[in-house]
């Protein structure tokens, strides 16, 4: 199983419309092959701090979320309420 853990730094006073845009994502990737887990939460202390958890069942289905139509469409509207580039770790479960 991969995990994988984005850190996404929005504007301040951009936040509830990045999530807006982010939330066309969940449906179709929950029908995606592979999917387990898709979530998003905001930081307690930095609101403008979003953390997505996704689980995927292998790197390969993660990959191919990646190429999807909907990812490719809907990416490149959330990155103009970003202030940097997403910080992502794909992680193994080991125990």
């Amino acid at each position: 199983m991969l995990q994988t853990i984005s850190k996404i730094y929005v504007k301040e006073d951009q936040v509830d419309e990045f999530v807006e845009v982010f939330k066309g994502m969940i449906e179709p990737t929950k029908k995606e092959k592979g999917y387990i887990q898709y979530e998003m939460y905001q930081d307690e202390e930095n609101p403008a701090l979003l953390i997505v958890l996704e689980q995927w069942e292998n790197k390969e289905d993660f990959d191919n979320h990646l190429k999807s139509e909907h990812f490719e469409r809907i990416v490149p509207k959330m990155s103009k309420f970003m202030t940097k580039e997403t910080e992502l770790n794909l992680c193994y479960k080991i125990v």
